[in-house]
Order: C-alpha cells, then structure tokens, then sequence
C-alpha cells in the first residue's frame, strides 16, 4: 500500500508539470530579449534611484528618452517572450510582468549591496549614455549581454552553439 502511494504521488507531480517544461528553453533571439529587457530594467533602477546624472541632468528624462527612442525594440523584445511564453503554461503576459519585476528587483539588490551613493557614483552617468546610443550599439551589448549574462530560462545549448559560430564568421 505504502508502495501504491509513493508511486500515485509521484505520477501526481509529475502530471502537475508541462511535459515541455523540462525542455523548454531561450532561442538566441530570446535570450537577446530578454537582456535587452534586463537593460531597461536596469536603467529604470539607476533612473529612480539616482535621479540625477553627474551633471546634473535628470536621469528620468534621459530613461523616458531612452524608452521612446527604443520602443519599437522594446516592444518586440516583449513580444518575442510573449510568444515563448504561450507555449507554456501560464498567462503569458503575467509571465513577461513577473520577468520585469525579477529584473528590476534583481537589480535593485545591487543599490542594497553598496548603498545608494556608492551605487549612484558608479552606475548613474550609464543611463544617459544608453539614451544617447544608437541602436546598433544597443544591439551589440543586448549581444554581448547574452553571453555573460544569465536568463531565466536557460538557453538552449543547440542554438547558442550555432550563434556563436555565426558571430565567429
């Protein structure tokens, strides 16, 4: 009888988990996504905790510049994950909502480390630097980002293979 439960138990969870979920994972372009989402949450954190450049300058501006500047990018790094994230279980917008919260939180943990001014010293003159940025600049961190940044949702070692071999060329 003991026997019978463990295994009705196990079959249990294991019902409770999407078979994909095992094997779901980023695309090269999704991994890009989601670090250019990690950017911009990242920007937002020295934006609200900063609030002004070296300078003087607001940092609120310079992220709301940045934003609009960049929202057709933007917009698709989020449609990108939406499109992931429907093939999962879950509501994919809640899932895209819960990823930009881990960012920023993620982020903000960062300001707590080091406290608020040291923060500011070293990270504040970043944003306007990104708001000023063209887009090919953009694109060739949100890159770079990809290969030393960690995802949520592990990339797919197929895929990032074949993007390597396709920056090496």
């Amino acid at each position: 009888m003991r026997f019978a439960r463990l295994i009705f138990c196990a079959l249990l969870s294991s019902l409770s988990c999407p078979a994909f979920a095992a094997t779901a994972c980023y695309s090269p372009k999704q991994v890009q996504a989601e670090q250019l989402l990690r950017l911009h949450s990242e920007m937002m954190v020295i934006a609200v905790t900063c609030r002004q450049a070296s300078d003087g300058r607001s940092l609120s501006r310079a992220y709301t510049g940045f934003t609009r500047k960049n929202v057709q990018l933007i917009k698709s790094a989020e449609d990108t994950l939406v499109a992931y994230y429907k093939k999962q279980k879950g509501d994919p917008v809640d899932r895209l909502d819960k990823l930009r919260t881990k960012l920023a939180n993620e982020y903000g943990q960062k300001v707590a480390e080091v406290s608020a001014p040291a923060f500011c010293a070293q990270n504040r003159d970043r944003v306007y630097a990104w708001a000023v940025a063209p887009t090919s600049d953009i694109n060739k961190r949100v890159i770079k980002m990809g290969l030393t940044e960690r995802t949520y949702d592990k990339p797919c070692k197929k895929n990032m293979v074949l993007a390597k071999r396709k920056k090496r060329k």
